[in-house]
């Protein structure tokens, strides 16, 4: 029952319709829904009740006449399915019993405040601004209802004189449904104007926030893009840092195990010709100077090239 009610209440409304058509749409449905179950109940009476058959068929009319409207939505023709809803059971239920004479004296005031009632719906049904010719038509139809329809009746009917005197006293009796016309209309309309202008401001408000989130979003990604170039930027970096490291470490190495040994020799020499006087010992020792100073030459060369290649290969990778 319940899925049976939200199928009624939110048949054609789309996601590509607007704040507005939803709710136009919605409310059609939902007091085309309201409207049959009224017709139920009163049905109901007619029938158990009070037994007016003639009234329980009109009844039963726009009963029937009820689920056409959710149906027409569906298919898109909501402007059709607002005009069937305001025009049809008002035909059914106010003009029928005037052509066929069936009513009572009391429907004189229910026909006059029921008229008025239904001058504010079109102006619930139908968008302010697109649709405005269909709440003018509805509201001068319904319009006319309340001011005329008493006319009609005393045209048909033969009320008692006590209730002739009442509908043809303009204070007392045509009045107030006219000032419920036109309270209900002028609140619904500057209801819905202020309710628009919310809506405008709303949507500008909505707007801005999505271009500044947009914004946002494109800041950020430029922010992650620097974030890459910097991690690759660090990496990169630290690709030299480890080759220099590795250089650093691969001198040591040589000054270990190469230079340290003809080094040494080198200065042991050196040392022995300090207590050396004799010109003959000192040549000898000037002689084996040679040996490892040339070894000592050749192991520099290979530690300026070693740097070299180091030195290229960093460059290669920045």
């Amino acid at each position: 029952m319940r899925r049976y009610l939200e199928n009624w209440t939110n048949a054609g409304i789309h996601s590509n319709m607007d704040d507005d058509e939803r709710r136009k749409v919605f409310l059609t449905n939902a007091m085309s829904l309201f409207l049959a179950a009224v017709m139920i109940i009163v049905l109901l009476n007619d029938i158990f009740n009070t037994g007016n058959y003639l009234a329980a068929y009109r009844r039963a009319a726009v009963l029937v006449l009820m689920p056409l409207i959710p149906f027409l939505n569906a298919k898109r023709l909501s402007i059709l399915s607002k005009s069937i809803f305001l025009f049809i059971p008002g035909c059914i239920l106010l003009g029928v019993p005037i052509i066929i004479g069936d009513f009572y004296p009391g429907q004189f005031i229910w026909f006059q405040y029921a008229g008025a009632i239904f001058c504010s719906i079109p102006v619930i049904l139908f968008n302010q601004d697109k649709e405005r010719l269909y709440i003018v038509i509805f509201f001068v139809f319904y319009l006319a209802v309340t001011l005329f329809i008493d006319k009609v009746l005393l045209y048909y009917a033969e009320p008692p004189e006590a209730m002739k005197e009442l509908v043809t006293n303009f204070t007392d009796f045509k009045l107030p449904p006219l000032f419920v016309a036109f309270f209900s209309t002028t609140t619904l309309l500057w209801y819905n104007r202020t309710n628009f202008r919310y809506e405008r401001r709303l949507k500008s408000t909505n707007k801005e926030l999505q271009e500044t989130q947009e914004e946002l979003i494109a800041k950020n990604e430029e922010y992650e893009a620097i974030n890459r170039n910097l991690e690759v930027l660090v990496k990169e970096r630290t690709k030299v840092i480890d080759s220099k490291n590795k250089q650093i470490i691969d001198y040591a190495n040589l000054n270990a195990h190469k230079v340290r040994g003809p080094l040494a020799r080198i200065m042991g020499l050196i040392n022995i010709s300090d207590y050396s006087k004799n010109p003959e010992e000192l040549k000898h020792i000037f002689e084996k100077l040679r040996s490892p100073s040339q070894e000592l030459n050749i192991i520099i060369e290979e530690i300026n090239k070693t740097l070299e290649e180091g030195s290229s290969d960093v460059n290669e990778n920045q």
